[in-house]
């Protein structure tokens, strides 16, 4: 009996993905699309809530900043004249300064002059007067009649001069030491020029600081009022952004559901 050909074996099914498998994955597609919604939701919420403290925050700094600029200013023109009030002290005490001394060096002139030369020549005169009186009484008892007496008045002169020169030498004692309590006063004085030298640097330095501190402030104005108009558009991409990950996240889940939809009709 002849032999029949064999017939060609039927192919072998492909296989499937289990179908419970594709149901979870299917459930897991569609939770994550829920929670990529809600969470889309939820951002644009706190953006929301961020973009009005941001808003806020910067209205607050530009003000500030305002403020402190004002402040600045002010303080500034204080300062100002504090630095023309010690510039004036300072060149009044050189000139006190000055003056002292050379009132201290005139009074020593002036003392000098009366406890020697004047003195001196004063009781020199005194002496030629008593002298000069001697003499004179003598030729005048020679010279008949009861005329003044020059002889008695030179005396009287020379009575008059004896004192004066002790006077003089005295009050240039006193001018002496006047004249060094003026240079003691003018000793005095430098502390005090030094002091208001310091005062005058550091007002000097603080005028540098605040014109510093002003420009910073109007740079900080500045800068809040141009992030404040720029806040709105900013916010505004923030929440596009936020919208086309969620969507985007949902539209994928959503599409990958599908597809395991189809895999479990097949």
């Amino acid at each position: 009996m002849p032999r029949m050909a064999d017939s060609p074996s039927p192919a072998a099914p492909a296989e499937r993905p289990p179908r419970d498998g594709l149901g979870v994955a299917q459930r897991l597609l569609t939770t994550v699309m829920v929670l990529a919604l809600v969470g889309t939701v939820l951002a644009l919420v706190l953006v929301q809530r961020v973009g009005v403290t941001y808003t806020s925050g910067l209205e607050i700094a530009a003000d500030g900043a305002d403020v402190a600029a004002v402040s600045v200013r002010e303080a500034s023109g204080l300062v100002d004249e504090i630095a023309g009030l010690a510039e004036a002290v300072s060149v009044a005490l050189d000139q006190a300064e000055t003056v002292l001394n050379s009132s201290a060096d005139a009074l020593d002139g002036i003392g000098e002059a009366m406890g020697d030369n004047i003195a001196d020549g004063l009781e020199a005169t005194a002496e030629i007067a008593n002298g000069l009186a001697g003499f004179i009484e003598t030729i005048e008892r020679f010279i008949p009649g009861n005329s003044d007496s020059l002889a008695e008045s030179l005396r009287k002169l020379s009575d008059g001069l004896e004192p004066t020169p002790d006077q003089l030498r005295d009050l240039a004692t006193q001018l002496a030491a006047t004249a060094d309590e003026l240079r003691a006063t003018a000793v005095s004085l430098q502390p005090i020029g030094n002091q208001v030298d310091t005062l005058a640097a550091s007002v000097s330095n603080s005028q540098s600081t605040l014109a510093e501190v002003e420009r910073l402030a109007q740079q900080v104005q500045v800068r809040s009022e141009e992030a404040l108009d720029r806040s709105s558009r900013d916010l505004l991409l923030l929440r596009l952004l936020v919208i086309v990950v969620g969507v985007g996240v949902a539209a994928a889940c959503w599409a990958a559901s599908r597809a395991v939809r189809t895999l479990q009709r097949a």
